[in-house]
């Protein structure tokens, strides 16, 4: 049985944003560590030598040039539980013959949430999180040396849900580039050195806003909605829909509706709204009347995440 070795090597350079948090009296804060976290079971059992990676989409934390020798369609989720918070990637890559391999990903990293409390008990809670959306571009370059680049959205965020007031809250953006080559000494060979730069970006600068104040009352909001939808040229054929969406700070919501329609859609409707920092999830039902649809009641449902 025949044994084939392959050696590595790598050359890196990492430039992180900084992290300026200001308020009127707060002070100056350094850091955007979450950058430099390593994301990937395989670069992490091996010892994080990723930069001259290959042929796995988690090459493009370490050096998007690795992303040119992916082979088909590839859908990857990460997860990692460090000291900072759980961090979690959705990734997709698809190469194309003659264009290279094109691909993105999602990025968070969860510092917790803390109650927000009162003499009463917990009113809120606040929450940090990192974000980063990437996009990524690799190509074979010639036979021996491929090319990649990503680009970053960078957001840092702190929210409050609940009765947030005396609470800071806010956020910042910026943006970084990664950009790295690997190439082996002979095509083909057993050695394959990479080389990469990354987080070349500007500062990120998080601007919190001073604590509000208000009255419990305040806390609430009611929107209302009416739609009147009539075809162009036919008198008495309109269609009436009725909405209410009652809120409380950006924590929970409740709606309730209905639409006078024909073709089988007509009917009440309720819904509710859930949000959490930067991720929301809503529900509704629709209650049919006079449904030629399988499910005369359906349901729906949205996951949204903010940046």
């Amino acid at each position: 049985m025949g044994f084939r070795s392959s050696i590595l090597a790598a050359i890196a350079l990492s430039i992180i944003p900084t992290f300026q948090l200001s308020s009127q009296d707060l002070p100056l804060n350094d850091g955007a560590l979450f950058l430099v976290f390593p994301v990937g079971a395989q670069a992490v059992g091996m010892g994080q030598t990723a930069t001259a990676a290959a042929g796995r989409g988690e090459a493009a934390f370490w050096n998007p040039a690795g992303l040119a020798t992916i082979g088909s369609n590839e859908f990857t989720l990460h997860s990692a539980t460090l000291v900072a918070g759980p961090t979690s990637v959705v990734s997709a890559y698809f190469p194309s013959r003659g264009i290279g391999v094109l691909g993105g990903a999602v990025y968070l990293v969860d510092y917790g949430d803390e109650e927000h409390t009162d003499a009463t008990g917990t009113i809120g809670r606040i929450s940090a999180r990192n974000i980063e959306l990437l996009a990524s571009y690799a190509t074979a370059l010639s036979g021996s040396v491929v090319f990649g680049l990503s680009y970053k959205l960078v957001q840092f965020r702190v929210d409050c849900s609940g009765d947030c007031r005396g609470v800071p809250a806010g956020q910042g953006t910026t943006h970084a580039l990664d950009l790295g080559g690997q190439f082996r000494i002979d095509a083909g060979g057993p050695l394959r050195v990479g080389v990469v730069v990354r987080n070349v970006g500007f500062r990120l600068q998080v601007r919190l806003r001073p604590p509000t104040g208000g009255a419990l009352d305040q806390a609430f909001d009611v929107k209302l909605a009416a739609d009147v939808d009539s075809p162009w040229g036919q008198v008495g054929q309109s269609e009436t829909r009725l909405g209410l969406d009652i809120g409380y700070q950006r924590l929970v919501r409740v709606r309730a509706g209905y639409a006078f329609v024909r073709d089988g859609l007509s009917g009440p409707s309720l819904g509710l709204g859930v949000e959490s920092g930067s991720l929301g999830v809503d529900l509704a039902r629709v209650f049919l009347t006079n449904s030629d649809l399988q499910a005369a009641s359906p349901t729906f449902f949205s996951f949204r995440v903010t940046f």
